[in-house]
């Protein structure tokens, strides 16, 4: 096992130009030595599934205790997991052995955790930070395929219905496409080109080649083409148009929800557009964010000079107040209602309430984006979604839960009460 997990970490390195100077060895560190970022990790975790029968789960390995992401890891220590992952499945622990340990086995210091309310002067201030664009074609929009938005915060779950959806013969549901809020290619790429955000450009890169039948190279130069001459952004569905071989195309990218602007123009430009709003329990979209640091990489959060801890939350209320805005506007027929809290639970129960929405047969592959017969391996080492999806080897319903073990997460502010009052799920 060792050798072979050596041998994809060297294969993975030679093809994407990672050097080192020393031979990989049991020692070897994945960042320290190698410099490897999470998105590296996942697609050598993706590799190392084909050492085994049984898709395993890398959630453990990577965070051994709830909320708590290792720092690093060494080769030999994922090489000594994955046998005992494989030891577990087949027989149970062996004697002598512990099995990994889940977070709530495990006395853990929730001080990450503590978080201040906020005001609605602060929100206000918050609410502030956001660019309000002024787009310059408002006309209506369409194409001979039908748009699904799905609206949500981040961390809400959009990557896992997101996969699941695209499970179903009649659905495209590719990664975060990131394109409504920028009136050109241009805008886009200067927004979106520095280190941590630029991996949110290739999600257009990699949809136009799958569906036009094309290279990733040869999509990257017409995108490169279109950056150049600042081409439209919805010149891109009308592009793909004349291929597109399936009745939906599904755009999942919660950061649309940052902007009340951009959620109204996609609500008066694609008028036959279909909106799924996916709603996650506030606490539990708090520490998501805390545990993945995203408030870090995203541009206007890391102006706001009040109370830090209190931006996680303030970004669940500012996205779902912006969500809320636009739903008068929306006939019945074009919105459904989906919780994470359900669709991890229920997944079969959740999956044919939306597919009766879309007004298609329900597909038993959609509530296993796992499934033996599915492909849930990321196509490259860039990807615009949330990784966590890829370490895992079912829908894990334990995560419905998981922020109720932590005191600090359990108040809220005022603005966050008030707008789950307006979600079905929670209502009072």
């Amino acid at each position: 096992m060792l050798q072979d997990v050596i041998d994809i970490i060297d294969d993975y390195c030679t093809s994407h130009d990672i050097f080192y100077d020393q031979p990989l060895s049991p020692n070897t560190l994945l960042i320290a030595d190698l410099g490897l970022t999470s998105v590296d990790f996942v697609s050598i975790f993706q590799k190392c599934q084909a050492l085994k029968d049984d898709r395993l789960s890398f959630i453990r390995l990577v965070m051994p205790v709830e909320g708590q992401y290792v720092s690093d890891l060494s080769i030999g220590e994922l090489s000594d997991y994955i046998l005992k992952q494989s030891d577990l499945r087949n027989t149970g622990p062996r004697e002598g052995t512990e099995p990994y340990t889940s977070g709530s086995e495990i006395a853990v210091d929730e001080s990450k955790y503590k978080h201040s309310l906020f005001a609605g002067s602060q929100f206000a201030d918050f609410k502030a930070l956001i660019q309000k664009t002024t787009f310059k074609d408002p006309c209506p929009f369409n194409t001979g395929y039908q748009l699904v938005f799905v609206l949500s915060s981040p961390r809400s779950g959009s990557t896992l219905l997101q996969r699941m959806l695209d499970q179903h013969p009649d659905i495209e549901s590719p990664e975060e496409l990131h394109l409504l809020h920028y009136d050109t290619y241009a805008q886009r790429h200067a927004a979106l080109i520095q280190d941590e955000t630029k991996h949110l450009l290739g999600g257009t890169v990699r949809l136009r080649a799958r569906v036009n039948g094309l290279s990733i190279e040869e999509s990257s130069l017409i995108e490169a083409n279109f950056i150049k001459h600042e081409e439209p952004v919805l010149n891109f569905f009308l592009e793909i148009d004349g291929n597109f071989s399936k009745q939906y195309l599904v755009d999942k990218t919660p950061s649309y929800a940052y902007s009340k602007t951009t959620l109204e123009r996609i609500s008066a430009q694609f008028p036959q557009a279909r909106f799924i709003y996916l709603v996650r329990h506030p606490s539990a979209v708090v520490k998501s964010l805390i545990d993945s640091q995203l408030q870090d990489i995203i541009p206007f959060t890391r102006r706001y000079i009040d109370d830090a801890s209190a931006i996680p939350e303030m970004i669940w209320a500012l996205c779902n107040e912006n969500i809320q805005s636009i739903l008068p506007g929306l006939d019945s027929s074009r919105l459904h209602y989906v919780s994470y809290e359900d669709l991890v639970m229920d997944p079969t129960e959740a999956m044919i309430s939306i597919l009766h929405f879309l007004q298609l047969p329900f597909h038993p592959a959609c509530v296993n984006p796992y499934g033996a017969n599915q492909n849930p391996q990321i196509e490259t080492n860039e990807y615009a979604g949330d990784l966590k999806f890829f370490l895992e080897n079912k829908v894990a319903n334990e995560r419905a839960d998981a922020w109720k073990g932590f005191s600090s997460l359990h108040p809220l502010s005022l603005v966050s009460k008030e707008l789950m009052r307006n979600i079905p799920f929670y209502g009072a």
